[in-house]
Formats: structure tokens, sequence, C-alpha cells
């Protein structure tokens, strides 16, 4: 799955909103010298090349020379080629279009356009890339073509595919393991890929659930009661499997006591200190009963609660509830933006200008890792590998932190905390 924010599609789901797609494909992909989505032979895929040379007013010393083919165990390597493997689904122009089609093209075309944008200020910095643009059509088999196709074979990294199947289908035909594959989207946990190369740019639910029993840990007093509120659901399963162990073990006084309705939430109140309520489910009707109920013993004054939500959380809207100022409403989140930052409303300005639209969750993601990856390659070259769970990085949307595992790479653990306010969820 893809554990990111749905957003409102810009166009219709049409054959006239492809084409307008396609046009803006191409338009969006002529920076410098380029010939990107042309169509090529099924092995290479819709592709093309970006290339993006460094500034002329800005260099830098970098450990290798930029553009040089190096033995990588076997391997020719180019230290400056990028290959970007996404599922713009052109080969679907002349087919019948479903909003599905719509959503996973306009979540490519967005994530591409970031990530030139960054590339192109990596280029001011004194870098140099050559970028391969190809569209994995949402295809599985199509991606295990692309394993061994020449446009992928000899890049110093591949981002994409996208998709939890296509990232194994391509994992298995693409024979340098010394050349990272990164997952830039799927929240899928890296040890069900059990690919050594892979770096998982989303934290896990697992991660969150980890986070966030540290944060609740650390917020417990003596005369406080957590109380884990588990719904049942699919959501509060992945959420609260491990969150009581990992609260206990951060803080072995804690009190802890998972319930399972509201019923037996209420009989566990204590009036002594805080409640922290912990709620597994973002299920909005179920969520809306646990506020009511809230709501009524807050305004008694009989309770004070602290709350703490799953991830989801952040797609639903609080501004019916009047108190929720007063139960500090804590989530964990990968998805960082502060539009009144100076660099995002810098990002936003050159976004606009250069696409006529405003960026979206995934336009920001593409930005931060073509900035990270970017600037890692430009400095050391193919030695980029051996950087990554040393270069700490916070960007517009995302934190990177990686720790590497050898069954199945290098997994992000970097999150932020959230909490709400002011009918916002504003970083910590």
């Amino acid at each position: 799955m893809i554990s990111v924010q749905n957003h409102p599609l810009r166009l219709s789901g049409n054959k006239i909103w492809v084409a307008g797609l396609v046009a803006l494909c191409l338009a969006s992909c002529t920076t410098k010298k380029s010939t990107v989505l042309r169509s090529p032979s099924y092995q290479e895929g819709e592709q093309g090349t970006v290339v993006t040379k460094p500034s002329e007013t800005k260099k830098e010393k970098t450990t290798v020379k930029v553009g040089d083919v190096q033995n990588v165990n076997g391997h020719m390597v180019k230290n400056n080629k990028i290959a970007l493997l996404l599922p713009f689904e052109l080969n679907s122009i002349a087919k019948t279009v479903t909003p599905e089609d719509v959503e996973r093209s306009a979540l490519a075309l967005d994530f591409y356009q970031g990530f030139q944008i960054g590339l192109d200020k990596v280029a001011k910095e004194g870098g140099s890339f050559d970028l391969q643009v190809i569209d994995t059509r949402d295809n599985v088999a199509y991606n295990a073509s692309l394993g061994t196709a020449a446009s992928v074979k000899d890049a110093v990294i591949v981002v994409g595919p996208v998709y939890p199947r296509e990232i194994k289908s391509f994992a298995q035909t693409f024979s340098n393991k010394n050349v990272l594959q990164v997952s830039p989207l799927a929240a899928t946990m890296a040890s069900e890929f059990s690919v050594p190369n892979l770096v998982s740019m989303t934290p896990s639910i697992r991660t969150h659930a980890e986070i966030m029993a540290k944060y609740i840990a650390d917020q417990f007093y003596t005369g406080d009661q957590i109380l884990i509120y588990n719904a049942g659901d699919d959501e509060s399963k992945q959420f609260l499997s491990n969150l009581t162990n990992g609260i206990t073990k951060a803080n072995p006084e804690a009190k802890v006591k998972t319930v399972f309705s509201l019923i037996e939430l209420n009989n566990s109140l204590v009036q002594t200190g805080s409640n922290h309520i912990v709620c597994g489910t973002a299920n909005k009707n179920l969520v809306k009963e646990l506020l009511d109920d809230m709501d009524e013993r807050f305004l008694s004054g009989s309770h004070q609660f602290k709350l703490y939500g799953h991830p989801n959380f952040s797609k639903l809207s609080f501004e019916n509830f009047q108190n929720m100022d007063f139960y500090g409403l804590t989530i964990t989140s990968s998805n960082l933006v502060n539009e009144s930052d100076g660099d995002t409303k810098k990002f936003i300005t050159q976004y606009k200008t250069q696409y006529q639209v405003d960026p979206s969750e995934f336009s920001y993601k593409g930005y931060d890792a073509a900035i990270y990856f970017g600037r890692l390659i430009h400095k050391y070259g193919v030695d980029y590998v051996s950087r990554m769970t040393k270069d700490k990085f916070s960007g517009l949307n995302s934190d990177y932190q990686f720790e590497f595992y050898p069954k199945w790479g290098y997994a992000n653990r970097a999150l932020g905390i959230m909490v709400y306010h002011n009918k916002r969820f504003e970083r910590k």
C-alpha cells in the first residue's frame, strides 16, 4: 500500500485528461538537454534522458570525476546516472481510463516534477546528473524486464518502482545488488521484500508504533494512567501490536492497560492524574464516539486527557470538536511540510512557476529524495552507499535516518511528532 494522504485530483479521469498529462509530461521534462518519454523498444520502456549540468558560477571538489564509469564488483556503473522508474502509464492512452489510472499517473508526474527541481538545485551547487526517466506502466511483468534494460543497468542508483509487487519483480532481475534500489513511497515493511540493496524511504507502521511508544512513556507521571483503546479493526491490530511492550520497556513505572470498548475505557479512568488515551483506529465514526465520550467527562471537570492517535489521524477533520486543543492530540508522521517555512515558500513558488499548479505531497517527496541522493552522489560518487547510515537529512517534507539490515536493506527510522493546535497539526 501507499501510506500517504489522498489529495483531490486536479483533472478528470478521461482520455482528455490523459492527453493533457502526456502534454504536461513532455513539456515539464524538457530541461536543458533532454529527450524525455520518447517511444523506445520494449526492453527499455518509455523513457528519456535529462542531463542536468552544474552551475557555471559555483564548483565543488568531488571524490571522483563526474560521469566516470567505474567497476563495482564486476558491474560497470556511471557515477552520475540516475534511473527514475515511475508509473506514468503512457501505454494506456488508447485505452479506457479509470479514476484509479488518473490518480496513479498524477502521483508519478508530481513525484517526477519535484525530483527534477531537486536535481536542478543540486546542479547549481556543482552537481551533474544523467537522469533516465522510465515509465513502469504499473505492470509487474514489464517491471521485471526493466531489471535488465540498458537504461538502468549501469545506473549509480535506481529510484522506483513505486508499488510493492513491482518493487519485488524489478529486484528479481536487477542483478547489481551493490547499486541501491529506492522504494520512494511504499510503507510496506522492508523485511517483506527481502531485498538487501533496497532503501525504504517511508517508515513502516511498526516504526510509527515504536516512536510513539517511547514518546508516550516520556509523558507519563506518577498518578497517570495509559489506556490503549483497541477497536479490533486492522488499523488497531497493526499499530497497537507491540505498543504496550514498547511503553513499559521505555518506562517500567508506566501503568498501561488495553481496553476494547468505551465502557471498559470509562471504567479504567483515573482522577488523580492524566488519562493518556491511545486510539489505534482512524475510523472516523469510532473516533467521533471516543471524542464525544471524552468531551462529556472533560466538560464535567472530572477527568484530564492526553490523546494519541494512529498516523492516519492526519487525514481526519476535527474542526467540529471544540476541545481538541485541551487534549494535545499527538501523532507520528513522515509528512512534515511547514508552508510558513522560508525554504518551503521558495519551493512552492518555483513549482507553481514551472508547472502552473500547487505541489502535492508527492512533489515534496520527490524533491527531498533528489536533494538527499543528489548531494550524496555528487560528493561521494559510487561510494555514497557507505554514507547511508551516517548522513542524516531533514527536508521540506521528510526526514531521513537510515538503519541497515543485511537481509532487507536500509529502512528509514526518522519520524516527526505532530501536535494538533489551532485546527491543524503542527510539528513539535
